[in-house]
């Protein structure tokens, strides 16, 4: 009952498809006929390098039997099948990392450990370095480590371990972050330069990109600068006493200078009241020689009053004076001794 439900299958009888089919079908053969032949030429005798690679020809034998010097660069180029063979080498920017974090390496690069340095003074440093090269001459790669990547162990990592360790291994654990560290990285892209060369090899960069410290370094470096800072800190101390001490010199010499002018001062305002006690006393010496002078020239002149005419008179009231001085007690007269006019009538005494 099933099978009499089933859709039933229709056929188109058509002449102009049917040609066409058969037309088609022996152009397919034709081409089919030619295609194949071509595409079994290019496999056996062409060869395609695609851009950034570089090729160099390997001859099975024959007269030129070996490597040819002569690069083969990107396109199409005779392979003969069994005699001869292109060998590719990237010829772009090739990068090896030394580094211990794989986030630090890009895609498609070669990795390797960082490389650990030993200073001078004994700290082993874990540095991070990029080595940034291209094949100039693949030839020569090809010539002294074959066709593979054995020239990135043979010439890139083994240079620039024993290098970077050579250069960077004369610094101190703290001349990394030194002006010094400048000097010893370019001597060894130089050196570096030089060892690529001959290999085949030219050097782009060397980048010195991380340092790691051992913990105990970190610990001591930590210490010696709490001790340099104390030491500068102390040095800033003894200049600041230093300065102190002048300061203090200074201010008792201003202060002595201020005394001795002082005294100098003193001294000639001394001098200058000497000078004018002198100056007084010699003055009222010279006043009192003037008065002492003049009373002597007045008593002189007294007494030669007294010699002359009356001079008896005044002699006897003088005498009655001094007598009246040395009386004591109470004194009764009745008449004025002094009157001058009743001395004055009396006669005088005669000469002896």
């Amino acid at each position: 009952m099933f099978e009499s439900l089933k859709t039933p299958r229709f056929r188109v009888q058509s002449p102009f498809l049917q040609q066409l089919r058969g037309r088609f079908g022996k152009l397919g053969f034709r081409l089919l006929l030619v295609l194949v032949p071509l595409f079994f030429l290019r496999a056996c005798v062409m060869t395609y390098v695609p851009p950034g690679m570089v090729g160099v020809r390997q001859v099975s034998y024959g007269p030129g039997k070996g490597l040819q010097k002569r690069p083969v660069t990107p396109g199409y180029h005779r392979e003969i099948s069994g005699y001869e063979k292109i060998q590719t080498f990237p010829r772009d920017i090739q990068v090896v990392e030394f580094t211990n974090n794989p986030a630090e390496s890009g895609a498609g690069h070669r990795q390797m450990p960082a490389i650990n340095v030993p200073t001078v003074d004994g700290y082993p440093v874990d540095v991070d370095v990029s080595v940034l090269y291209r094949l100039k001459d693949p030839y020569k790669v090809a010539s002294k480590f074959g066709f593979g990547r054995g020239y990135e162990e043979s010439v890139v990592i083994r240079f620039t371990d024993f290098l970077v360790k050579r250069y960077l291994g004369e610094l101190l654990a703290e001349q990394f972050y030194h002006e010094t560290r400048l000097a010893k990285v370019a001597a060894l892209k130089a050196d570096l330069a030089g060892r690529f060369a001959p290999n085949g090899l030219e050097l782009a960069d060397v980048l010195i990109r991380q340092y790691d410290y051992p913990q105990t370094f970190q610990t001591l470096t930590e210490q010696k600068k709490i001790q340099d800072q104390s030491v500068l800190a102390n040095q800033q101390l003894a200049k600041q006493n230093e300065v102190q001490t002048r300061l203090n010199q200074t201010i008792a010499e201003g202060k002595n200078l201020i005394n001795v002018k002082s005294s100098e001062f003193n001294a000639q305002i001394t001098e200058i009241n000497a000078r004018k006690d002198l100056y007084e006393r010699q003055k009222h010496a010279e006043a009192d020689l003037l008065i002492k002078s003049a009373e002597a020239n007045g008593t002189e002149l007294i007494n030669r009053a007294v010699e002359g005419a009356g001079s008896a008179k005044l002699l006897k009231l003088r005498r009655g004076l001094a007598l009246l001085d040395s009386i004591k007690g109470p004194i009764y007269i009745t008449e004025d001794p002094t009157d001058l006019g009743k001395i004055s009538s009396e006669k005088p005494e005669k000469k002896q």
